[in-house]
């Protein structure tokens, strides 16, 4: 996957609003670089995860309770107790991680509610820098006796921790459920954030963030079944600290050596966002056809995001921005007999502006003054985003308490914007247009029996990459390497590598009767 059409995006984001994917149908993700996301937010256990994901039309046992509080009184019996230890792998060692969670959900009388803790694993990226060395604006030859100081980072944990609490009510005579739940993150590493600062000798991250949420459904009984709508309003805040370790090499004219003297830089990473999702679902008929729509808003704000180093990717210093991002989708599914079947499709537009401010008076191309705090450059994207989803399953019964289901699924999501520029220090403008698709295949095996659940979850997903050079089937981090006076080149082609990222998620739940 060759840089060149990536020469000069803007700031080489991958820009995100970084949420656990039992979270991801109400948080938009947004990204502007096709990079690999890995599987670090895969913590909650999903009935549908090997059906591709499907959501729309179709109710998930397992994953509802924590996407909506409010559905937590639909579970059966008197809940259920689970753990769901997940592992995920980025190929090329270009990443991994291991999460263990355990948690309930109960229901007792009227009043019903969830718990979840968990811990994560994430394994070091090695190359980011390591070894490699820029050049500097010194004349060798008066300097004979150069010699490497060694550049020690910052120790960072690699630990990330997750608690989730839910608490609710329903009132069965109008068919109303009310619940609000908290899902707090303690995170000391995000996956891939290391290879995002090119050249760097390492990356302390430490922050979390913060998702609370009202949730509200609604059913009627009809004569083909029961038709059902929701309401999620939620508020997630997102705040990290990146505090980049780099290795500036300087001249000591007393020793006549060269010397690396680490700098260390605090990068921000910062968004607050406001949403809201509305879902309505029918049965067609009484053949077991149901139906589903979505929609989502999100409105978010970025105080600040970091000053990533990309190599051949333009960089601009970022200060605030904004955006807005909205989900339309459609779900079609059927459950009768053994078979269970789906397909959904939603159409996400996104529209983001983002920008640099000047620090201190800054004078631009003609000669305009630019006062201290005005903008810089400004950055319009607008997002047309697709996502199609298919799966299948089926149940083999081997007793009457005794069940295998063999699952099956397909998504991909196509993302596709244009980005207009505006640079008033230089005083120009242009357009660009990006396009990429991720593919992502689903497979799954569960044995259900009348005191136990164990599930399988598989899933695969390419067409995205990591930075780095492709060198003897060896990924190294290399590019724009910025010290004080010199922008270093790398010593191979530079690419984003092709990765795949296949994550594997084994599940136990035990009914509480």
């Amino acid at each position: 996957m060759p840089l060149d059409r990536l020469r000069t995006t803007v700031a080489g984001i991958a820009m995100a609003t970084l949420a656990p994917v039992a979270l991801a149908a109400q948080l938009i993700q947004i990204k502007t670089l096709p990079i690999a996301d890995g599987d670090q937010w895969r913590i909650f256990p999903s009935a549908n995860a090997p059906m591709g994901d499907l959501s729309i039309s179709l109710r998930d046992s397992l994953l509802d309770p924590f996407v909506n509080p409010a559905k937590g009184a639909h579970v059966s019996d008197r809940g259920f107790f689970f753990g769901s230890p997940t592992f995920y792998t980025v190929s090329q060692s270009a990443g991994g991680g291991r999460t263990l969670p355990l948690g309930g959900v109960f229901r007792f009388g009227s009043m019903f509610g969830g718990f979840a803790l968990a811990l994560q694993e994430l394994d070091t990226v090695r190359g980011n820098g390591q070894g490699f060395f820029p050049p500097i604006a010194v004349d060798i030859a008066t300097a004979p006796n150069s010699a490497q100081t060694a550049v020690t980072p910052a120790g960072s944990s690699r630990e990330n921790r997750f608690a989730f609490a839910s608490l609710g009510r329903s009132f069965s005579a109008s068919g109303l459920s009310l619940a609000v739940s908290v899902l707090w993150s303690g995170l000391r590493n995000i996956d891939g954030v290391d290879l995002l600062y090119t050249g760097s000798a390492g990356v302390n991250q430490h922050g979390g963030a913060l998702d609370a949420r009202l949730g509200l459904t609604k059913e009627w009984a009809s004569k083909r079944g029961v038709r059902t709508a929701e309401a999620i309003l939620l508020h997630d805040r997102f705040d990290m600290t990146h505090d980049v370790t780099w290795a500036d090499q300087v001249f000591d004219p007393n020793t006549r050596t060269i010397l690396s003297r680490a700098r260390v830089d605090h990068n921000l990473d910062k968004t607050h966002t406001w949403g809201l999702h509305f879902a309505y679902s029918q049965p067609l008929s009484d053949s077991g056809w149901r139906i589903g729509a979505i929609a989502t808003t999100n409105l978010a704000s970025h105080p600040k995001l970091p000053d990533y180093q990309i190599a051949q990717v333009m960089v601009i210093p970022w200060d605030p921005g904004h955006t807005a991002a909205y989900d339309l989708g459609l779900g079609v599914s059927k459950s009768r007999g053994p078979t269970t079947l789906g397909v959904e499709a939603i159409f996400e537009p996104i529209a983001t502006h983002t920008w640099g401010e000047a620090h201190g008076p800054t004078q631009s191309a003609s000669g305009a003054a630019i006062p201290d705090g005005a903008k810089t450059t400004e950055n319009q994207f607008r997002f047309a985003n697709a996502i199609l989803r298919a799966g299948a399953g089926h149940d083999l019964r081997l007793s009457p308490d005794q069940v295998i289901r063999l699952q099956a699924g397909i998504a991909l999501r196509s993302i596709s914007y244009g980005l207009d520029q505006t640079d008033h220090v230089a005083e120009t403008r242009r357009h660009q247009d990006e396009h990429w698709v991720e593919w992502t295949r689903t497979w799954g095996l569960s044995f259900r029996f009348s005191d136990l659940e164990m599930r399988y979850a598989g899933r695969s997903v390419t067409g995205t990459g990591r930075p780095g050079v492709a060198r003897n089937d060896v990924v190294f981090a290399a590019g724009d390497v910025l010290t004080s006076n010199v922008l270093a080149a790398p010593a191979g082609p530079l690419t984003l590598t092709d990765v795949k990222v296949t994550t594997h998620q084994f599940s136990i739940s035990v009914p509480l009767r």
